[in-house]
């Protein structure tokens, strides 16, 4: 099976499957890129923070920057086929949503408080929520140990952490979560903090 395809049929699995928008689909897209050893955890890591700091949804991005970098890494002497592979992996995440939206929607105005679809996202919301959390913890976890993060379960006492980026992100959540600081300004003063650092 080509590239694509493979590409084409994860990417539309996951879109099809993700119930909580583009942080519950962060564990499930690092699962499937490390399961088919398509990226590193580390590359996928750079291409969360680049799909963050872009504008658009961070499915979307995330899904353009993987299919582009693993369809890159496959056909580098080509780079109408990287394009092409960021395309693929961007319709196959969206069409999922699309479609169900366009179908089900009229359905679902009609029976939304139906005590089935009541039950079900009460179910629903506390698994958004441990998915959403995995991939804040999975974050906080590579952005203070970096390459060391992988090994940190086996062991019986943890590393000290990197200093800098401890200060740096309790900066931003300060910023963010105490003050009514715009995430663009925190952005653009972790890049300028990492550009002079």
């Amino acid at each position: 099976m080509s590239i694509f395809l493979r590409l084409i049929y994860v990417f539309t699995k996951i879109g099809l499957l993700t119930i909580g928008g583009g942080l519950a689909m962060i564990p499930i897209v690092q699962y499937e890129m490390e399961r088919h050893g398509w990226l590193t955890h580390q590359q996928f890591l750079d291409i969360l923070g680049i799909s963050q700091m872009t504008p658009g949804p961070l499915a979307v991005n995330t899904a353009t920057f993987v299919g582009y970098r693993v369809t890159a890494s496959v056909y580098p002497e080509t780079f109408g086929f990287a394009i092409l592979g960021a395309l693929c992996c961007t319709l196959a995440v969206c069409m999922p949503s699309l479609i169900c939206v366009n179908a089900f929607s009229g359905y679902w105005t009609r029976h939304k408080e139906h005590p089935c679809f009541q039950r079900v996202f009460a179910i629903l919301r506390p698994v958004v929520a441990g998915l959403v959390i995995t991939a804040a913890a999975s974050l906080i976890v590579s952005a203070l140990w970096g390459d060391d993060a992988l090994g940190l379960a086996g062991r019986s006492s943890l590393p000290a952490p990197d200093i800098k980026a401890l200060v740096i992100a309790t900066a931003a959540f300060a910023a963010t979560a105490f003050t009514k600081t715009s995430p663009v300004l925190v952005l653009i003063g972790g890049l300028l903090v990492g550009l002079l650092g």
